[in-house]
């Protein structure tokens, strides 16, 4: 275990903005894993000791690797934070394909009444099991499996980092009814959509507090896609997205767990909002629409960042360009502490293999 724990101390040290004996490097998509292992996506998503198999095998060819997202997978479980049916490989599509989310609108405007009416768990359960295809029942060998994925993965030599997971009322909705209702919506009743995004949090935070108290993970999912500034003006922003996600980042601190700030999309115009977390205590990652550079500026010493090395680059560059971007990214954003390199969001299913070989290995070159 000794390279799980110098690992895990190499990347909280960055958390903390101390000084790292290497710059640490996280990897993040599971997809590409199952490909690069050549196991079905159809295997990968169900038979998850093989799949588990499959993850140790790549971190135990890659060294360079500091820690985990996730262990193994289960892609429809995103219906339980984007209330929106997803396709799933040898299902509605190929043994092979990768899994799809067919967003359309699955809740009426009569639904948030009722959520008012009966409280957000029973709500939310009657849609998932009648609407959406029951995808905790679907579930129920992957949350069988997880702790023994983690211990296998750590076991190798490498920290999970990141568990339980948080995301915001405006995903559901956003998924659930469909972007284009969804902001009708806002813009026709904001009182009742504040009220119903005030009581789905009530649970949603009860619920993510309870989880995080049970599992003690390192760190923790908190995020989304279309929670980012870029969708609505400051002051919409603010009382419709982060109003939710700020407490749920507070209380995974108090904890002790570290939130990693999954944040796509463009978060230039609010990452002085970003200050108003604790110091040193959570990790920003960015999926190369935010200005990385100017978050570093901005933030200082304040936040650790985690990215960022685009998809298009990973799937279409080469391998010297991949090196030559991470070198660059480092002396530019955290030549001694303070990042975590990555891809921007999860590495591409159609990355290359000497890319994502360069992008690992030009952490371990870089002289700290």
């Amino acid at each position: 275990m000794n390279d799980y724990y110098s690992r895990l101390r190499r990347t909280l040290a960055a958390v903390d903005m101390k000084p790292v004996d290497k710059i640490p490097y996280s990897y993040s998509g599971p997809a590409y894993v199952a490909k690069r292992q050549k196991l079905p996506m159809k295997d990968y998503i169900s038979d998850f000791p093989r799949a588990a198999g499959a993850v140790v095998d790549f971190l135990k060819a890659h060294p360079g690797i500091d820690s985990l997202h996730t262990p193994i997978t289960a892609p429809y479980l995103i219906s339980t934070t984007w209330l929106s049916k997803v396709c799933l490989p040898g299902i509605e599509l190929p043994d092979d394909e990768l899994w799809q989310v067919d967003e359309r609108e699955v809740l009426l405007f009569d639904d948030y009444n009722k959520i008012l009416e009966t409280g957000y768990g029973p709500w939310v359960d009657e849609v998932l099991k009648n609407r959406l295809g029951d995808p905790l029942g679907k579930a129920k060998g992957f949350f069988e499996y997880q702790p023994e994925a983690v211990r296998r993965v750590a076991e190798a030599g490498v920290p999970v980092f990141s568990g339980v997971s948080y995301s915001s009322p405006l995903e559901r909705f956003c998924g659930g009814r469909t972007l284009m209702k969804f902001f009708l919506d806002l813009h026709e009743e904001p009182d009742l959509i504040k009220r119903v995004f005030d009581a789905v949090q009530e649970y949603l935070l009860g619920e993510f507090i309870s989880a995080v108290k049970r599992q003690k993970p390192i760190a923790t999912w908190i995020g989304g896609w279309r929670v980012a500034p870029e969708l609505m003006s400051h002051e919409m922003w603010t009382k419709y997205a982060w109003a939710y996600l700020k407490p749920a980042i507070i209380a995974a601190t108090e904890l002790g767990v570290v939130p990693v700030l999954h944040f796509d999309s463009s978060w230039d115009r609010e990452i002085e909002t970003l200050r108003e977390l604790p110091p040193r205590k959570c990790i920003l990652m960015l999926d190369g629409k935010t200005d990385m550079r100017r978050a570093r500026a901005i933030l200082d010493d304040r936040m650790c960042l985690l990215g960022d090395v685009p998809a298009g680059l990973l799937a279409f560059g080469t391998a010297s360009e991949v090196y030559n971007y991470v070198t660059k990214l480092i002396e530019d954003v955290g030549p001694k502490t303070g990042l975590i390199v990555s891809s921007g969001c999860d590495n591409p299913i159609n990355a290359k293999d000497d890319n994502v070989d360069a992008m690992i290995q030009a952490t371990a070159d870089y002289a700290v």
